[in-house]
């Protein structure tokens, strides 16, 4: 299966919500509730759009919140509750605000259509204490339109139980390879392009297609039984010399050269050398301060503070194989917008340099020598410890 190109995702997600609001705006300075249910053709846009705003509701019922005051008393919540729905009923939004949530939405919505199994396992990874729930997956229904049978298929599972994620992965692993359960991708991208034309191929990464599939042994000439090879068939078979111009020193000439043309190029990119990052200009002190330890002294370190550990932190801190599938869709569009500047291009092309790095030092120097500095990571430390945690993971 080929891999989702994110950036082109990215670059068509923004074009469709601007595409969508020069149609909805054209006419209105402001979407109420009732027209964002019918903003895209899509569903699953609108549905997204329309969680994450409840998201922001929820946080406006914890703003309210002082420790001056009573809000457990009942006449407290009631008042509260229903103010907070009478809010609900009144939504108002302007362009500017509305079309980044609706290009967030789109993006969602295309990895959900296109990569299934990886949406799906980026959700549960971000659930709380590594544990999925029925009522996690009564949230997950509620906005859901797109695979449906994915999370039918985890409620027939899971029924009235808890379950921690990595058991639910491979549910999700089995019921993708169900394609009773997977809606129709063709369909859905049709509707898309009733706003915005996509070709499907152009969001999948395009993979590098080997020169030749011909395998060593494979080059070897046979002799017929009873004679035997001449000195040079051999050398002849793998070279590529012909037959006819095959004197000594031409076949060691021409081998010579074959061999280094056949030399494959590093699979990393090189990371040039640059002075050394100063303790005070590491913005990543706060994660990587066990690295500057002594080996003794983290030692000891680590008899008197490391806790028992449970299950559910013992699968936090496995090593990960790959940074790119590693990060869920919402930690992808916090990185992107809190340590990238809303610069999705320079948030990939930073990933696969970080992939393509031989070690952690590696990794981290890059990190600091480019990065930090170019995007002002101590602005935004914890963005910036989360990013280098799951780096470290990657190289552990």
């Amino acid at each position: 299966m080929p891999k989702l190109d994110v950036a082109a995702i990215e670059t068509y997600a923004k074009a469709y919500a601007a595409q969508l609001c020069n149609e909805q705006y054209a006419q209105r300075d402001r979407i109420n509730g009732e027209a964002l249910l019918q903003f895209s053709p899509v569903s699953q846009v609108n549905l997204f759009v329309i969680r994450n705003l409840y998201d922001f509701w929820k946080e406006t019922a914890t703003a309210f919140r002082s420790p001056y005051f009573n809000f457990e008393h009942e006449e407290v919540k009631t008042a509260l509750q229903s103010f907070l729905n009478t809010v609900s009923k009144h939504i108002s939004v302007e362009r500017k605000d509305l079309e980044s949530l609706v290009a967030q939405s789109t993006h969602e919505s295309l990895e959900l259509l296109l990569a299934p199994q990886e949406y799906f396992e980026g959700w549960l990874r971000e659930l709380p204490d590594f544990r999925l729930t029925p009522d996690d997956l009564k949230s997950l229904k509620k906005y859901n339109r797109i695979h449906k049978g994915i999370v039918e298929g985890l409620s027939e599972r899971l029924g009235n139980e808890t379950v921690y994620i990595n058991r639910a992965v491979e549910w999700v692993q089995e019921l993708v390879k169900d394609s009773g359960r997977l809606d129709s991708k063709a369909g859905l991208l049709d509707t898309f392009s009733t706003t915005l034309p996509v070709d499907e191929q152009t969001l999948y990464k395009k993979e590098i297609q080997a020169e030749s599939t011909q395998n060593f042994f494979d080059q070897v000439e046979v002799t017929p039984a009873g004679s035997s090879p001449s000195k040079d068939a051999f050398y002849v078979a793998n070279s590529g010399i012909s037959r006819t111009e095959s004197s000594p020193e031409s076949i060691a000439s021409s081998i010579s050269t074959a061999s280094e043309a056949a030399l494959p190029a590093p699979d990393y990119a090189a990371i040039p050398t640059s002075p050394a990052i100063t303790p005070a200009e590491d913005v990543t002190a706060s994660v990587n301060d066990q690295f500057s330890m002594q080996p003794t002294m983290l030692n000891e370190k680590l008899k008197e503070e490391k806790p028992a550990e449970t299950v559910s932190s013992q699968y936090q801190h496995r090593p990960i194989s790959s940074i790119h599938s590693y990060i869920s869709l919402n930690h992808k569009f916090i990185f992107i917008n809190q340590l990238f500047k809303g610069d999705a291009t320079a948030y990939h092309q930073a990933i696969d340099e970080l992939e393509q790095a031989q070690s952690f030092d590696q990794a981290k120097d890059l990190m600091n020598r480019v990065y930090a500095p170019q995007y002002k990571w101590r602005d935004v430390a914890d963005e910036a410890d989360d990013f280098y945690e799951i780096v470290r993971r990657k190289f552990n």
